[in-house]
């Protein structure tokens, strides 16, 4: 996502949402998620363009609801993006262990 992107989804959503917060954000997100799980797993092994804009769809109302929230919390485009940089060195320093029975992979605990 560009600044420009950040910025224009952000306008957007306090004009169009004035009254949401970070919390209601993501508690929109969290039902935007289970649209795109459902999506993902409509997947039946043969192309269909629409289905497949259809997903790519439900992972931008996913992006968007997530940087709209953070933006709500305080944070700028560099913000999200220092904070992304800080995150990926942490997670290549991190042992990581073996994918649990639904495929999720934690980080070793080392406390």
């Amino acid at each position: 996502m560009t600044q420009e992107q950040f910025i224009s989804i952000t306008k957007w959503q306090n004009k169009t949402f004035g009254k949401a917060t970070p919390l209601s954000k993501i508690a929109h997100l969290a039902e935007e998620i289970q649209e795109l799980v459902d999506a993902i797993k409509d997947i039946d092994h043969t192309i269909d363009f629409k289905k497949e804009r259809a997903k790519k769809l439900e992972w931008a109302d996913c992006f968007i609801l997530l940087f709209g929230a953070a933006a709500s919390d305080g944070m700028s485009y560099q913000d999200i993006i220092d904070s992304i940089d800080d995150k990926m060195v942490i997670n290549k320093n991190r042992t990581w262990g073996k994918p649990k029975e639904n495929g999720v992979v934690n980080h070793i605990k080392n406390d």
